[in-house]
């Protein structure tokens, strides 16, 4: 297997893109996700991974594709890697299937009648249309027709062995309504129990969509809330009335002057929630922890303010370290808030406490129609799933909240003054629009509450 860097610039986080059959890394030079530098893997004649090309990474997102996919779930659960999302396109764990992959008789078919000329016709099919066959054709992949049919013949004995590849959690399978290579309606069956985006697109989709779709823009998300340090506590009443509950909740659950060895708290942002259940609660060390500084003067003298990438830093913690874990609006802004609940079970002691809360499916739905632009917010029940195994869950809520404002202008000020635009770029045409039709006027808060400890 080679690993071909695309883009490295000495990122501390790593999309790890995990190339089809046929492929080298010409076809996806173009790609770009900022505050990441770029891998592609491909060729899979042997299974061979060097991971320690990989080793300073503190974060990494995988998208893999095609056969890719089967090898992702092959290899990647043995490597150890900081990897958190993990996303499935247009492929699945079983590629040679009648029922969940390419039809037996079809990979056969190509793989017995391969030539310069079926290869041609197959990357038709992959394309969909000529606009996209023609794109491909000028960045093709420089493999020579042996070499593609080894690497066939050792993906198609991989498919049809015994080799499991069910340790491989799956955050999102994306399957292209036009694959004319992995029969979508396969690829359905194949999720099941996954959740899963169906696109209008062929078996090469536009992956920079995707990238752009999934992959969260740490940077720009630490800019805005910096920018708006001064503005979030006035501006941002929804965010206080979750934090209240949830400081209210916890110290329920707990009661009053209940001590607590080590606790962390993730997104202490302006301090907010840290002040609501502080004075109710014993802690001997407090780590604040949040992608943009907090003001020193806003830090209690028993904290520790950490200025950090907390979905990262969550690899460091050692297992059972922790007696108490807080977090308030933040986990929607992680790559992957299912992989982040499962650490957090782990760096819990046995009896240990998280109270969380965090914004849902359906949140700025609204917004999203109008822009285009949101980040991908996870359902409650994806939520109450990966926190069941090991731990009793005490509380669990969403509470659906909407914000009505008199104009599309002052929707959108409000925005500016609590960075919960860091999602992404809107054009200028589009905000135009916005502000001529006057029709956006609300925001809408999915709030999903959980409070659960560790057996």
């Amino acid at each position: 297997m080679n690993i071909t860097f695309i883009k490295q610039h000495n990122n501390q986080h790593l999309l790890l893109f995990m190339a089809g059959w046929g492929m080298d890394a010409n076809p996806f030079r173009g790609l770009e996700s900022p505050g990441y530098d770029i891998a592609v893997t491909w060729d899979y004649n042997d299974e061979s991974f060097d991971r320690s090309v990989l080793s300073q990474y503190r974060e990494i997102v995988v998208i893999a594709w095609s056969m890719g996919v089967m090898e992702c779930a092959r290899i990647i659960p043995d490597t150890e890697l900081p990897v958190t999302l993990t996303i499935a396109v247009n492929g699945t764990m079983t590629p040679v299937s009648d029922h969940t992959g390419i039809p037996e008789a079809i990979f056969n078919g190509t793989l017995e009648s391969l030539s310069e000329t079926t290869l041609k016709r197959f990357n038709r099919r992959m394309c969909g249309s000529a606009d996209c066959y023609k794109s491909f054709a000028e960045k093709a992949p420089q493999r020579s027709i042996e070499s593609l049919r080894q690497e066939l013949e050792a993906l198609g004995k991989r498919a049809t062995g015994n080799d499991t590849t069910s340790g491989m959690r799956w955050d999102m399978a994306v399957i292209g309504s036009r694959d004319m290579i992995f029969p979508a309606a396969n690829q359905v069956k194949a999720w099941n129990g996954t959740e899963t985006l169906v696109i209008d697109e062929p078996h090469l989709p536009d992956f920079q969509s995707i990238i752009n779709r999934f992959v969260v823009d740490k940077q720009r998300v630490a800019s805005r809330f910096n920018n708006t340090r001064d503005t979030y506590d006035t501006s941002a009443m929804l965010q206080h009335d979750v934090a209240a509950r949830l400081a209210g909740a916890l110290i329920n659950k707990v009661g009053n002057g209940s001590h607590f060895e080590k606790a962390i708290e993730i997104g202490a942002g302006s301090g907010r929630l840290t002040r609501l259940y502080l004075p109710a609660l014993d802690i001997k060390h407090l780590e604040l922890w949040d992608l943009a500084s907090m003001d020193p003067d806003m830090v209690p003298t028993v904290a520790a303010m950490i200025a950090d990438d907390a979905e990262a830093r969550l690899f460091d913690v050692d297992d059972e370290s922790v007696d108490l874990l807080v977090s308030a609006s933040t986990l929607q802004w992680f790559n992957s808030p299912v992989n982040a609940l499962n650490r957090i079970k782990r760096i819990l002691k046995p009896g240990g406490i998280a109270a969380i809360s965090m914004y849902t499916r359906g949140t700025y739905a609204s917004l999203a129609e109008a822009t285009g632009v949101s980040i991908n917010y996870v359902s409650p029940a994806r939520v109450k799933e990966a926190v069941e195994p090991e731990c009793n869950i005490d509380l669990f809520s969403v509470e659906n909240d909407v914000q009505t404002f008199d104009s599309s202008r002052d929707l959108i000020e409000h925005m500016r003054l609590t960075g919960v635009n860091a999602a992404g770029s809107t054009s200028n045409a589009t905000l135009r629009k916005i502000l001529t039709d006057n029709t956006l006027k609300q925001l809408e808060y999915n709030s999903t509450t959980i409070i659960f400890t560790k057996r």
